[in-house]
């Protein structure tokens, strides 16, 4: 006899579940509710597997499950009732995310997702403020004076339901104030994190240690940068969503406390294996490449603790640094070629030049 299809039962399984274990589980529930024909769960759990994929796995995975919700969506309008507009514009705005760490995709297609995405906040009167954070983040890599101008324009429009935290929305304006080489601009906007007046949300205070840290970096001011990194090091690396994180403290840490960088690159090659995300791959090995950079001026081999699904492992655990050197070398060239290649700029090109500067104390 045919089980019966009990979403309710479902979501609460899911809700105690996490990491692969959850993603994997989730995939399941949906398969359940199409069979079913649950509409309302059909949605449900596309949305909650976007969610968990942006902000607790590989971003790129939403991308697929937020194109099925449109269309049932469009079906079926009502399905979810008041929270439905809601999460149809949230989840849009979770498959143009990961479209800055995708080079394969072209920004003609970017452009047709914006496009789509401000016909849906017009459509339901909310969203004006996140679409100009949108235009904002992705000419990052493309103008960084026309970045500005669009995040000026996002912080003069108003908050609704779709807005950020506040403490991210500020971590956003340190990182395009920093970007334009004003400082004083940044620590305006740091100072009520700093001073911790804003309810932190789970990549909060994260994203502003981010940005001070790269900043720091790419000036060859590791004085500046170590207590950021390490402050970003005890609030903890919990997924792979972390990989960028993790990459500016590595990249870091590599100067200046070797031994816990060596423990970090352990804890997060694994994360690396099958991810679509090249933007979170590409900040990794930045890290990574510098810490075996510097090992590889006191030595010529590394022990470490690697999974067997990495191309280069090697299973009596020691590694000659040159070859590890120039795997994740080649791979960062690769991921940033792409990228410039997409985008028509050198911005990648430029980020590497200066990774591959070598700093000192």
């Amino acid at each position: 006899m045919k089980k019966k299809f009990n979403g309710s039962a479902l979501e609460t399984k899911l809700n105690n579940l996490s990491g692969n274990t959850k993603m994997t589980a989730l995939l399941s529930a949906i398969a359940q509710a199409d069979e079913a024909e649950d509409h309302y769960y059909r949605l449900l759990f596309r949305y909650e597997y976007s969610c968990e994929a942006t902000f607790h796995d590989d971003p790129p995975k939403a991308m697929p499950a937020a194109a099925e919700f449109g269309t049932i969506f469009e079906e079926h309008p009502d399905a979810l009732g008041e929270f439905g507009y809601e999460a149809y514009l949230m989840i849009t705005q979770m498959a143009i995310d990961p479209i800055t760490s995708l080079p394969q995709i072209p920004l003609s297609q970017w452009e047709a997702m914006m496009e789509q995405f401000y016909t849906l906040v017009k459509r339901f009167h909310m969203g004006y403020r996140v679409y100009w954070w949108q235009m904002c983040r992705f000419y990052i890599y493309l103008d960084k004076e026309k970045a500005f101008e669009y995040f000026q324009k996002f912080w003069k429009t108003g908050r609704d339901d779709l807005s950020d935290c506040r403490a991210c929305e500020r971590c956003y304006g340190v990182r395009l104030h920093l970007l334009v080489k004003d400082t004083k601009g940044a620590e305006e906007m740091a100072k009520p994190i700093k001073q911790k007046r804003l309810r932190f949300c789970s990549d909060t205070p994260h994203l502003m240690l981010l940005a001070y840290i790269e900043d720091a970096m790419n000036r060859g001011d590791l004085k500046t940068a170590i207590p950021y990194a390490r402050q970003l090091k005890r609030i903890g690396h919990r997924d792979k969503g972390d990989l960028s994180y993790m990459g500016a403290v590595l990249r870091c840490f590599a100067y200046s406390d070797p031994d816990t960088a060596l423990s970090l690159l352990e804890q997060g090659f694994p994360w690396t294996i099958h991810l679509w995300d090249q933007k979170m791959l590409y900040d990794f090995y930045k890290g990574a490449w510098t810490v075996l950079r510097q090992c590889h001026k006191q030595n010529d081999t590394i022990c470490l603790k690697l999974p067997e699904e990495l191309p280069f492992f090697c299973e009596n655990g020691t590694y000659l640094i040159s070859e590890l050197e120039d795997w994740i070398d080649s791979q960062l060239s690769e991921i940033a070629g792409k990228f410039d290649l997409r985008n028509n700029t050198d911005y990648y090109a430029k980020d590497l030049e200066l990774a591959r500067k070598d700093l000192s104390l």
